[in-house]
C-alpha cells in the first residue's frame, strides 16, 4: 500500500515499474491495453499530486501498483511457459 508523504517517490517508483513492464514484455494486444492503463492512472495520479489532492493520488497510485504487480506475475506466466 502507497501512503503519501511530501515526497513524490511513489510516482516515480510507478513510472519505473511501467517502464520496466514496457521493455519485459511482448506486444500483444493485451499487454497494450494495460501498458494504456497504467499510463493513464499514472498521469492521473500526477494530476491528483499537483492539485494537492491527497487522498486521490493515494487510490490511485495503489491501483496502479496493484495492476503492476498483476502484469509482473503474469508476464512472469509467460515466461515460464515459453
Amino acid at each position: 500500500m502507497v501512503t503519501m508523504n511530501s515526497s513524490i517517490q511513489p510516482l516515480i517508483e510507478l513510472e519505473a515499474a511501467i517502464v520496466e513492464l514496457e521493455e519485459a514484455i511482448p506486444y500483444r494486444a493485451k499487454w497494450d491495453r494495460l501498458l494504456k492503463t497504467l499510463r493513464k492512472l499514472f498521469t492521473e495520479a500526477q494530476d491528483n499530486h499537483r492539485k494537492g489532492n491527497v487522498l486521490e493520488t493515494v487510490l490511485t497510485l495503489n491501483s496502479a501498483f496493484r495492476l503492476v504487480g498483476q502484469a509482473k506475475r503474469e508476464l512472469r506466466k509467460v515466461e515460464q511457459l515459453t
